[in-house]
């Protein structure tokens, strides 16, 4: 090798890095942006734990800014834990979202002739309710490609 081309990897890496890290906060932005619609369009605040998801994406919005503009540390750990909660908050809303489908369930003078197993599976695919149980799973995919972005930071690199 040549000390032009020793001198050209790292910069090509760096340039690597600034173009996935570009690009994993664009997702974040539009994950945060299509989730915000969805709940805006099915009106998702009719009550207290309705505005758990809101909380969410402002956590999320905050931590995305934060990434862009600062590369630290203290930045990058804050991001993180600002994830992993979002990352509860949407199990909790995957939870309930299964929970309330099963409830309705019980509308059905069949529904208790079926297994409990069988009950679960109609409330987790939305055979039975109205609850998407998969949509708090944005949340979660943001998060998760957030928490990837901070693998592009300087302070992580060697």
């Amino acid at each position: 090798m040549t000390s032009t081309s020793t001198s050209v990897e790292p910069a090509a890496r760096a340039t690597g890095r600034a173009v996935v890290r570009l690009g994993l906060l664009g997702l974040v932005a539009i994950g945060i942006l299509g989730a915000a619609l969805e709940l805006a369009f099915e009106r998702h605040w009719q009550s207290p734990v309705q505005l758990i998801p809101w909380v969410a994406l402002a956590l999320l919005a905050f931590a995305l800014v934060l990434l862009a503009l600062r590369d630290t540390p203290r930045a990058v750990t804050v991001v993180r834990v600002v994830a992993l909660v979002v990352l509860l908050a949407s199990a909790y809303g995957v939870f309930i979202h299964v929970s309330v489908n099963h409830g309705a369930g019980a509308a059905d003078p069949t529904w208790d002739t079926l297994s409990p197993l069988t009950q679960w599976w109609y409330a987790l695919t939305k055979s039975v309710g109205q609850a998407p149980p998969l949509a708090p799973g944005m949340l979660a995919q943001s998060a998760l490609l957030l928490s990837l972005a901070t693998l592009t930071s300087k302070t992580d690199r060697p």
